[in-house]
């Protein structure tokens, strides 16, 4: 499938989009409903339905068990259809430098020269391609919420390195997004480009690293002249943990001659060294030949060489790849979600009125249920219950396995610098050492957090296993780690040179070379004989030999600095980071303790008043619970079907359905 144009504004739809959407509405008024009636005592469905006129009230016109309907149970249910709506798959593209990747991230959204491609971006520095009804673009800032709008033009300005000095326009970027109309980013994705670092070994490759665990795909961009590097195979194997869908992109085509054997020789590197990519799919584009089709279509329907060039750049099966592999699964996934939420809140519900309405048929078998119901959860509230122990143990483990995974961050970190440290020289070191160490520290963070989101996951999905059913509602607990203040300004590089400045600075990094007393008579001899001249090759020498110490005391002086900033930055998240760990899980095992006991006392409550009407539906005459039956019936009938509804889109999700555009 190709990607077709969408009307700007719009993106493509999925097939069962809009029906999922309408379940979820439907749900979630239902649920909305039945949080009114519960509030006033009333039944779900029809709150304002008349109670009998004589004879004893039937309760069983409302769920008893629906006193603990919540209005977060359709809160949540609309969350999900939010994401539906508004979702876009998250796409990060990667390669080392001069790779294409901008000019490919250029060709495949249709807009040649948006993105600044004869100069590097800035390390640290993420460009955000998004669907916009027009070109704009947005500077995020350091220390600024909010985004500072710049011109399109202007994208190079915030995002790029002077190519002479290959230092920052700016230091002060976070990151930039741009946003165009473009057919591809309307089908639901967002590109993000990333810096191409040499190396892919650097702080920034670490943050990269990160971000992967985020997003929808990856997208590697190597050139038809290279074969994988040692350090982007080693990126591969890493990435392989963070990220299901991979799809590889060779550039440059119109280039190299001889890109198709670079191709294979990749293909065996991966089955090599990444085997768990084999299977993956390969696209070679000619980023030029997009451009040249682009302007073709643009020129009018007078050329007719566009379709041609089009076809011959390779971007066609690329396009519809990202289309349907990325975009279209996303939005597959965000559609099972919401499919799952519906589930969740409404199958409790139905239940319940299950029950309700076997109470008005006064079903004298009920009785032993709902009591065994009972009893189980009195166990459930007991101080020693086995879900508070599995609680406190769940929580320790997650706190081991953040502190864990924290610390092996650290310690590669550490490793980092130390072979930068190894291998640089000292102007490299002093100018790039600082800039990966912080970079490698927020990825640190990043991980960390996304560590701890996926373990507060778990850690519910092991409670709700533990305590059953009657585990629902602990959505609301959500580890989140609160950043601590000193890692927002993390500390300065201190040089040798600060700590030993001015005179006698200078006497401390000349007396290595001449000694103490060789440098009080060389000063003397200069100021007060005038016989310069023979001293010249003598000191043509000692320039010779001091040039080299010196050489050598530079770089002992820039790995010292390098030393001294590595151990004051790791200080500071070793110091700072692993107590909010432990606090934050702290806080979340209290709060789930706190939600499912609150929860375990509500089903309890409820589980008492509905045995008390069953006994009083038993003791009425069954000509009086008509009306109530009824009400019942019509409850149960929608509750039934939303949950059908909902599993005839689940079983069209599964096999997934073709997208249309």
């Amino acid at each position: 499938m190709t990607t077709q144009p969408v009307p700007p504004g719009q993106r493509s739809r999925h097939p069962l989009e809009s029906a999922v959407l309408r379940l979820a509405e439907d749900a979630a008024g239902v649920l909305e409903a039945a949080a009114r009636a519960t509030g006033g005592g009333r039944g779900p469905g029809a709150p304002d339905d008349p109670t009998p006129e004589s004879g004893p009230a039937p309760v069983g016109d409302s769920a008893p068990e629906n006193a603990a309907v919540s209005p977060e149970l359709a809160a949540a249910v609309r969350a999900e259809a939010a994401r539906v709506r508004a979702g876009a798959a998250v796409l990060v593209v990667v390669g080392e430098k001069k790779r294409g990747k901008s000019s490919l991230i250029n060709a495949l959204v249709g807009h040649p020269g948006l993105l600044p491609v004869e100069v590097d971006v800035a390390t640290g520095v993420h460009l955000v391609v998004r669907h916009a009804d027009r070109a704009q673009a947005m500077a995020f800032l350091e220390g600024r919420a909010q985004g500072h709008p710049i011109p399109v033009a202007e994208i190079r300005e915030y995002a790029a390195l002077d190519p002479v000095s290959q230092q920052a326009y700016r230091d002060d970027v976070r990151y930039v997004e741009v946003g165009v109309p473009s057919p591809l980013l309307a089908s639901g994705l967002v590109l993000i480009d990333t810096p191409g670092v040499g190396g892919l070994v650097s702080g920034h490759a670490r943050i990269t690293m990160a971000a992967l665990a985020r997003a929808d795909a990856l997208v590697f961009v190597v050139n038809g002249q290279s074969e994988f590097t040692a350090s982007e195979l080693r990126f591969l194997e890493q990435a392989t943990e963070r990220v299901e869908e991979v799809i590889f992109v060779l550039t440059q085509t119109d280039k190299y001659g001889g890109w198709k054997e670079v191709l294979e020789r990749n293909r065996g590197l991966l089955a090599e060294h990444a085997p768990r990519y084999v299977g993956a799919p390969w696209f070679a584009v000619s980023s030029r030949a997009k451009e040249d089709a682009d302007l073709a279509v643009a020129e009018g329907p007078t050329e007719n060489a566009a379709p041609e060039r089009l076809s011959a750049s390779g971007f066609p099966p690329l396009l519809a790849a990202l289309d349907e592999r990325v975009a279209g699964r996303a939005t597959e996934l965000r559609l099972a979600n919401c499919l799952r939420a519906v589930t969740s809140a409404v199958a409790p519900l139905a239940t319940a009125e299950e029950r309700a309405l076997r109470s008005l048929r006064q079903d004298p078998t009920l009785r032993e249920e709902v009591r065994e119901r009972r009893d189980a959860l009195r166990a459930l509230q007991g101080e020693d219950a086995t879900w508070r122990r599995t609680l406190t143990r769940s929580g320790r483990e997650l706190e081991r396995r953040l502190r864990l995974g924290f610390q092996r961050n650290v310690n590669d970190l550490r490793q980092m610098a130390e072979e930068k440290m190894a291998s640089s020289p000292p102007d490299v070191l002093a100018a790039e050492l600082p800039r990966d160490l912080q970079a490698g520290a927020e990825a640190i963070w990043l991980d960390l957090d996304t560590a701890a989101r996926q373990g507060t996951a778990e850690l519910m999905a092991t409670m709700e296993q533990a305590c059953g059913a009657d585990a629902g509602g602990t959505a609301g607990a959500e580890l989140v780690l609160a950043r601590p203040p000193r890692l927002e300004a993390l500390p300065e590089v201190v040089h040798t040179d600060d700590l030993n400045g001015g005179w006698l600075g200078v006497v401390e990094r000349i007396m290595p070379a001449w000694g103490a007393g060789g440098l009080v008579a060389g000063i003397t001899v200069l100021f007060t004989s005038s016989v310069v001249a023979p001293l010249a090759a003598g000191f043509g020498m000692v320039a010779l030999l001091s040039g080299r110490r010196k050489r050598r005391q530079e770089t002992v002086r820039a790995r010292a600095d390098a030393a001294r900033y590595t151990n004051r930055l790791v200080a500071e998240l070793t110091t700072e980071i692993p107590p909010q760990i432990s606090s934050s899980v702290e806080a979340v095992t209290d709060r789930l303790a706190e939600q499912l006991t609150e929860r375990l006392t509500a089903q309890r409550a409820a589980l008492e008043d509905e045995l008390a009407v069953l006994q009083r539906n038993l003791t009425t005459a069954s000509e009086q619970l008509v009306r109530a039956r009824e009400r019942s019936r019509r409850r149960l009938d929608t509750l039934e079907s939303l949950l059908a509804r909902g599993r005839e889109l689940t079983a069209r999700l599964d096999p997934p359905a073709a997208l249309e555009p």
